[in-house]
C-alpha cells in the first residue's frame, strides 16, 4: 500500500511541474474571470499543506518563513506577483517536502497510521491518522492540481504540456 501511495505523491509533483512548466511569471498570478486561485497561490499552498503533513509523518518544520499565512487555507490569493515567491521556489519547496515526505511514510510503522486521528472534529472526516495522511498524499494535491487544470483553460492555454 505504500508503495501505490507513494507512487501517486510522486505523479502528484510530476503533474504540478507539467501543470506550470510554460508559463511566465505574470500569468502565474493571473485570475481570470472568477478562478480566484491562480497557480502560485496553489503551488505554494501544496508546499505549505506538505510541510504540515511532514510534522504528522515526525518531521520538524522546515517550511519557509511566512508561507503559513501567505498560502492558508481560506486566504485570498491576490495578483501581485511582487508578495510570492517565483515559480523556481516554489517548486523546489514543493519537492523538497515531497521527498522527505515520501521518506517519512515509506519507513513509518503502519501502527501509527492505524491510531485514531487525535482531532475529534477532524476525526469526522478521517476516522485515523493514515486516512488523512493518504489523503494529503493523494486527494487533496489532486484537488488543487485540478484547479491548476481550470485555470489553464479559463486562460485559454488548454492541458499541460507534455513531460
Amino acid at each position: 500500500m505504500k508503495q501505490h501511495v507513494s507512487y501517486l505523491y510522486g505523479f502528484n509533483l510530476g503533474f504540478a511541474e507539467r501543470l506550470v512548466k510554460d508559463l511566465s511569471p505574470e500569468q502565474m498570478v493571473q485570475q481570470p474571470g472568477s478562478v480566484i486561485n491562480h497557480p502560485t497561490w496553489s503551488l505554494g499552498h501544496l508546499a505549505n499543506t506538505a510541510n504540515a503533513l511532514a510534522q504528522m509523518l515526525g518531521l520538524e518544520s522546515d517550511g519557509p518563513e511566512g508561507w503559513d499565512k501567505t498560502f492558508a487555507t481560506g486566504g485570498t490569493p491576490s495578483a501581485d506577483q511582487a508578495i510570492y515567491p517565483s515559480k523556481e521556489e516554489l517548486l523546489a519547496e514543493l519537492k523538497k517536502q515531497h521527498a522527505r515526505n515520501t521518506e517519512a511514510f515509506q519507513n513509518m510503522d503502519v501502527a501509527e497510521l492505524a491510531k485514531p486521528h487525535p482531532n475529534e472534529s477532524t476525526r469526522k472526516f478521517f476516522p485515523t491518522m493514515g486516512d488523512l495522511v493518504v489523503f494529503l498524499m493523494t486527494s487533496h494535491e489532486m484537488d488543487h492540481l485540478g484547479q491548476i487544470a481550470a485555470w489553464r483553460r479559463a486562460m485559454g492555454l488548454g492541458s499541460a504540456p507534455a513531460a
